[in-house]
């Protein structure tokens, strides 16, 4: 039975056992084209009507309330911290394939000592990557789990904790999976370079460039926001993104440099809910993505809680950090 075949009976089961009288089905963007067949076959298997969440989910930190019994939640793997009531998580990684000679386009890798990372989606390709470098002369170094982290080498998009965990054991680090986003957090972390093999498109590339550019636009941002008069501080109410408290003391330290400064409550952090107010730059607590990522569809400079003590004073370029929502 293929790995989807397991994953799809688990979901049955825990319906079933749930005794849930009505489910719902919560999925990210990527997830949109597969979400109706997936819950007609889960009410034809569970005789369970399921209603379907038109908001997006970014991840496991973004479970919504719905009026019904049993949420499944697809794409994302739990976060071990957050405490989840009725939440089933459908995450079905991704089997690993047959043949990773893909692979070899990555090779050889800058240093023999390799810090393995992935997402949750390629999380069952971690032993058979390890084996295939392993063979090929390389000492592979892989974070463990904890706090947010629910598999080994995986990659939140405010955790790099597994890389941190053996940064100091590695020449480089090794990305398996798609898109930059969550290598380039790690890029940004340490100076040791990090290679993304691409199993979407069988490629391999290093993110020297991007991390360069993306520090220049975050510079930019910094340098643009210390001329402003009035700051916006986001806070979301989303289940793993709240940071109230360091919205606090981020309000404390304006209010230490005589700068105005409003905290915001939300859901989604966009632009869109942002226009119209009388804001000359905001800072972000929510998923730390929202200023790295989504910088370009803000208005107005959007920065990182560490960006916005860097426009204070309170600390140096050369002090810079990625934001992350630590355990």
């Amino acid at each position: 039975m293929e790995r989807e075949d397991l994953e799809f009976d688990r979901c049955v089961e825990a319906i079933l056992h749930s005794g849930a009288k009505i489910v719902g089905l919560q999925f990210p963007a990527g997830l949109k084209t597969r979400a109706v067949d997936i819950a007609r076959k889960l009410q034809q298997e569970t005789d369970v009507p399921v209603m379907l969440s038109a908001d997006p989910s970014f991840g496991a930190c973004d479970v919504k309330q719905m009026p019904v019994d049993l949420i499944v939640h697809l794409g994302h793997a739990p976060i071990p911290d957050l405490h989840y009531k009725n939440v089933f998580f459908y995450d079905n990684p991704l089997p690993p394939p047959e043949n990773l000679a893909f692979l070899d386009n990555a090779l050889p890798l800058p240093g023999m000592n390799v810090g393995l990372l992935t997402t949750t989606q390629f999380r069952g390709w971690v032993p058979k990557v390890r084996e295939y470098l392993e063979q090929k002369g390389y000492s592979v170094f892989v974070g463990k789990t904890g706090g947010r982290i629910a598999y080994e080498g995986q990659l939140l998009g405010c955790d790099y904790s597994v890389a941190r965990a053996v940064e100091n054991d590695v020449d480089c680090f090794l990305f398996v999976g798609s898109g930059d986003f969550h290598p380039l957090a790690v890029a940004l972390m340490t100076p040791k370079p990090v290679v993304v093999a691409d199993v979407e498109k069988g490629t391999a590339r290093r993110l020297d460039e991007e991390k360069d550019r993306t520090i220049r636009q975050r510079h930019g941002a910094i340098t643009t926001a210390q001329s402003a008069g009035t700051f916006g501080i986001l806070v979301s109410t989303k289940l793993g993104q709240h940071r109230m408290e360091l919205a606090q003391y981020l309000l404390s330290l304006a209010e230490k440099h005589d700068k105005l400064a409003q905290i915001f409550i939300m859901d989604l952090v966009s632009q869109d809910a942002l226009d119209g107010y009388k804001i000359d730059a905001w800072v972000n607590t929510a998923c730390p993505r929202v200023a790295i990522e989504d910088y370009l569809m803000f208005k107005k400079p959007i920065l990182t809680p560490q960006e916005f003590e860097i426009v204070l004073g309170e600390r140096q370029w050369k002090d810079y950090e990625m934001d992350e929502i630590k355990s």
